[in-house]
């Protein structure tokens, strides 16, 4: 997968989380990747800016997944 295909699933899936639950989407991604919770929402998910390296694009990816679809089951309940 190249760069921009992982930053236009990042935002793919970003569309998926309810704006309701973005603050704690935000605050969960800053805790697992030791950030702080402003600068995730600030540079990762407003400009989309985030670091190849690391492979941290493919572990947000599946992050996301798993926040997406954890949320589904919760709202099923």
């Amino acid at each position: 997968m190249s760069g921009i295909n992982e930053i236009d699933s990042i935002k793919q899936l970003f569309s998926q989380i309810n704006k309701s639950d973005r603050e704690d989407f935000f605050e969960k991604v800053a805790e697992e990747f030791d950030m702080v919770k402003s600068s995730v929402r600030s540079g990762w998910f407003s400009r989309f800016e985030i670091p190849m390296k690391y492979n941290v694009r493919k572990h947000l990816i599946a992050y996301m997944q798993d926040y997406i679809s954890c949320s589904v089951k919760k709202s099923k309940d």
